[in-house]
């Protein structure tokens, strides 16, 4: 049907097994070429009978105000998509300020959702359990948020360890099914080695420590308690390393040979699809001058073997450290935020054509957003959620 620009319609839809969980997308199209989209998270649309939905249909590779509306103002929050339809935005707020939820399906704000006290607002950590409820912690203070009854509670009996209480800015694996590992972070004078595993209940294991302390490193999951640690190091040390608590040290050492890699931090690591990392932007460990170029990595190649270095080359149209960036569908990374070279805050949004993941297409700027601290959540819904920069409005992007 034919549809005005800023325009509505309905349809009428039958599925033909309703009781499969699945979306709908709808496409947009000009002369037979799509032009946009939009899509439904995953459901089981047997129960709901006829239905009249919502379905936000944006152009293509555009980032637009996210039409639920707005929440509180926050610096790099942690996102979580819970059960579906509803997304989360927790921590990182400018003051103390409820959990934002958002419902994906009607799309609307869900009202009523609890506070998260001040002190997990900064330098906190997350992990989602396996009930669904959202831990957060910071140092060895800890709170529960369920998402189910809505309540935020001090777990009993499951503490973090008394070791940590002087531990800060720790980076998370999560694990599918709940939990997962908190790895390095600082104290009042360095970074830290530690690291702690979660278990799917809650509770607290000491593991194994990093090869290296490292600050709030990027942690990319290859496997169960399997990750690909990098950034956050010393001057000296290397920027990637293996992560599991059965690796023998050897096995965890990574070392490319190149030091316009291994001297690397602060840095973007997103997967690109086929086993390949990229690590976008980034300065030179121990100073503030920016990487100049950007580095494909072969996460199988990660305890020797065979080259974990792919190649170096600028991928990035705009320089910068410190930025966030995500696998959205469509074989596109998306990559926002961060610092550019003159000190400001890096304001385009790019895409990157990954298709050919060991040859990407280089940034291709398609929005400005000129926020530090964005935080991004791939959603169900085919589209990518970007939350933070102290604002309180949040944004989609869709390919």
């Amino acid at each position: 049907m034919s549809v005005g620009r800023g325009g509505s319609f309905s349809l009428q839809v039958e599925l033909v097994r309703p009781d499969l969980r699945s979306r709908i997308v709808v496409e947009a199209l000009r002369d037979g070429e799509v032009v946009g989209s939009g899509g439904t998270p995953l459901a089981q649309w047997a129960s709901f009978g006829p239905t009249l939905l919502p379905v936000w249909v944006q152009r293509r590779d555009s980032v637009e105000p996210a039409p639920w509306g707005e929440g509180a103002r926050r610096v790099r929050p942690f996102l979580f998509e819970l059960q579906s339809p509803y997304v989360a935005a927790v921590g990182g707020a400018l003051a103390a300020a409820a959990v934002d939820v958002f419902d994906a399906l009607v799309i609307r704000r869900v009202e009523g959702a609890s506070a998260i006290d001040d002190t997990f607002n900064r330098d906190a950590s997350a992990l989602r359990l396996a009930d669904g409820s959202v831990l957060l912690v910071r140092g060895c203070v800890a709170v529960l948020w369920n998402p189910s009854n809505n309540t935020v509670t001090t777990p009993t009996g499951r503490s973090a360890p008394q070791e940590r209480c002087d531990v800060i800015g720790s980076a998370t694996l999560q694990e599918p099914g709940g939990g997962g590992l908190v790895l390095g972070g600082r104290n009042a004078t360095s970074a830290v080695a530690r690291v702690d595993r979660v278990m799917p209940d809650g509770t607290w294991v000491t593991s194994e420590a990093l090869t290296t302390p490292r600050d709030r490193p990027s942690v990319l999951r290859l496997g169960e308690l399997d990750a690909l640690v990098a950034g956050g190091q010393g001057a000296t040390a290397d920027y990637l390393e293996r992560y599991g608590p059965m690796l023998m040290a050897a096995q965890r050492t990574v070392h490319t040979g190149d030091e316009r890699v291994d001297r690397r931090s602060r840095a973007a690591l997103v997967m690109a699809g086929d086993g390949v990392a990229l690590a976008l932007g980034g300065v030179v460990a121990g100073s503030d001058a920016l990487a100049t170029e950007d580095a494909l990595l072969d996460t199988r190649c990660a305890t020797g073997g065979c080259p974990v270095l792919l190649g170096v080359r600028p991928l990035l149209s705009q320089r910068r450290r410190d930025a966030t960036a995500a696998l959205a569908e469509g074989d596109r990374v998306l990559v926002a935020s961060g610092t550019g070279s003159d000190g400001r805050v890096a304001d385009a949004v790019e895409i990157l054509d990954v298709s050919a993941p060991r040859n990407p297409s280089a940034g291709v700027a398609v929005a400005s957003l000129p926020y530090e601290g964005l935080s991004m959540l791939p959603l169900a819904t085919g589209s990518v959620w970007i939350v933070g920069g102290g604002r309180s409005e949040s944004w989609l992007y869709r390919h």
